[in-house]
This record gives C-alpha cells, sequence and structure tokens, in this order.
C-alpha cells in the first residue's frame, strides 16, 4: 500500500505548532520581559500585578517595532489560552485520524505530539499558577 499524503493534517500541524509558538512568546516571553525589567527572579513562580507590574509596561512599545507586533499578537493568544487550546486539540485530534487514515506517518507524528504539547498547555493553564499568570497577562 502506497502511504499518501495528509495536505489537510500538515496544514493542521502548522497550525498547532504556530499556534503554541505563539502561546510560548506570549506567556513566557512576556513574563522573562517583565522578570528582567524588574529584576525580581522569584516573580517566575508567583506573577502578578504586585511584584512585575502591568505586563504592558515591560513590552516594547514603538509601533515601528516588529518585536513589539510579534509580542503582542502573542500575547493575545496566551490570554485566551482557554479557547485557543480545545481548538488546537481539535485540530490536532482530526490531523491525527485524518493521517491515519491515509498513511501519513510523518503528520501523524507531529499532530500526536503537538495534541499532547497542548493537552499539557491546557492542564497547566487551568492550574492556580496557570490562572495566575492568564490574570496577570490581562491585566
Amino acid at each position: 500500500m502506497e502511504q499518501q499524503d495528509s495536505v489537510g493534517g500538515r496544514v493542521a500541524v502548522w497550525a498547532q505548532w504556530v499556534l503554541l509558538v505563539a502561546y510560548l512568546l506570549g506567556s513566557l516571553g512576556v513574563l522573562l520581559f517583565a522578570v528582567a525589567q524588574t529584576g525580581d527572579a522569584g516573580a517566575l513562580l508567583d506573577p502578578g500585578l504586585e511584584r512585575l507590574g502591568d505586563p504592558k509596561d515591560s513590552l516594547p512599545d514603538s509601533v515601528w517595532n516588529p518585536l513589539a507586533w510579534l509580542l503582542g499578537i502573542s500575547r493575545v493568544v496566551a490570554m485566551l489560552v482557554v479557547v485557543v487550546a480545545p481548538v488546537a486539540l481539535l485540530l490536532g485530534l482530526v490531523a491525527v485520524a485524518g493521517s491515519r487514515r491515509v498513511g501519513d506517518r510523518k503528520v501523524f507524528r507531529w499532530s500526536l505530539a503537538g495534541t499532547a504539547a497542548w493537552l499539557l498547555v491546557l492542564v497547566v493553564a487551568l492550574t492556580p499558577y496557570g490562572r495566575q499568570m492568564t490574570t496577570w497577562l490581562l491585566d
């Protein structure tokens, strides 16, 4: 049996991984910027307004700075993690099923890995630390 390509699965895998990178930049990237600005390394485990201040204050603020746009858009993904994660999980499950059906092993492995990563992100987002991080990002 000849292996077929799963084009839809590849698009879903790319979407999953792009959203994951955006989430990590928007949450951990912004957190690291804020920690570096305040010098409070303990805030990595306890992010909040009282320790780090407003997350927007730690980001570059020039409209012409591409890093400001990248981190700003990524921060929106991180703030909406409870909406984005289920969508990414659904994309992953569809890609897993479709790639398994057509026999595209590469897409199957990558979509399975992406789905597992998003499941981990969702679990962490629902913990007290994840809720604290999301609350801080929303301020």
